[in-house]
C-alpha cells in the first residue's frame, strides 16, 4: 500500500510542471471541478457581465484505422458570480473540457484540458484584456464561434442558453452600429 501512495506522489509531482502558470490543481483521482475567477489583464474582478461557453467532448467507441478517437461535444453556458468567480463540474464521463470567456469588449479567453489522474480539481483565473478593435473581433472570431451553437444541434445546447446566445449577439451587433453611425 506504502509503494501506491508513493507512485501516486510521483505522478502527480511529473504531471504537475505541465500546466500553464494560472493553473494551479489538488491532487485527487480524478478530475472533477474547475473553479477559478474571471479578472481583467490588470489583476481586478472583471467589471463587465461575462460568461463562459463550457464544451465537455465525450469519447466514442469508434476509431478508424490510424486516426484519431472521436469525440462527441456537448455545450452548456455557465455565468460567474458578481465577484468573477465560478466553479464548473466537470463530467465523469467526459474525457476533455474546453472553456471560452467571453465578455463584450474583451478578447475571448480559450482554455482546454484532457482529464488526467493525479489532478482532482483545477484552479484557473482567466485574464481577459480589453480588445483594441472589438468591432473586428466580434465579427471575425467571436460572432461565428458562438453562433455555432445555435446552428449547430450536435452541441446540445439548452434552448434557453441558445436563446440567450442569440440575444447577446443580437444586442452586441446593435452596439456596434450604434458606435459605427456615430
Amino acid at each position: 500500500m506504502r509503494s501506491f501512495h508513493q507512485l501516486f506522489l510521483l505522478i502527480t509531482l511529473v504531471f504537475g510542471g505541465c500546466y500553464p502558470e494560472p493553473l494551479n490543481y489538488k491532487p485527487g483521482w480524478g478530475t472533477r471541478f474547475i473553479e477559478g475567477t474571471v479578472l481583467e489583464d490588470s489583476g481586478e474582478v472583471l467589471k463587465s457581465k461575462c460568461f463562459i461557453v463550457v464544451l465537455e467532448y465525450y469519447s466514442q467507441f469508434i476509431q478508424f484505422e490510424n486516426e484519431s478517437p472521436l469525440y462527441a461535444p456537448k455545450a452548456r453556458l455557465i455565468f460567474p458570480e458578481e465577484n468573477g468567480q465560478y466553479r464548473i463540474s466537470f463530467d465523469l464521463e467526459a474525457s476533455a473540457i474546453e472553456l471560452a470567456f467571453v465578455a463584450s469588449g474583451y478578447d475571448m479567453q480559450r482554455f482546454s484540458f484532457q482529464r488526467q489522474i493525479g489532478i482532482g480539481e483545477l484552479r484557473y483565473d482567466a485574464r481577459l484584456s480589453r480588445s483594441e478593435i472589438w468591432r473586428n473581433q466580434f465579427l471575425m472570431q467571436t460572432s461565428p464561434f458562438l453562433e455555432n451553437f445555435i446552428l449547430e444541434q450536435r452541441y446540445k445546447m439548452p434552448d434557453s442558453q441558445q436563446l440567450f446566445l442569440g440575444n447577446w449577439l443580437d444586442s452586441e451587433r446593435e452596439n456596434i452600429n450604434a458606435v459605427k453611425q456615430n
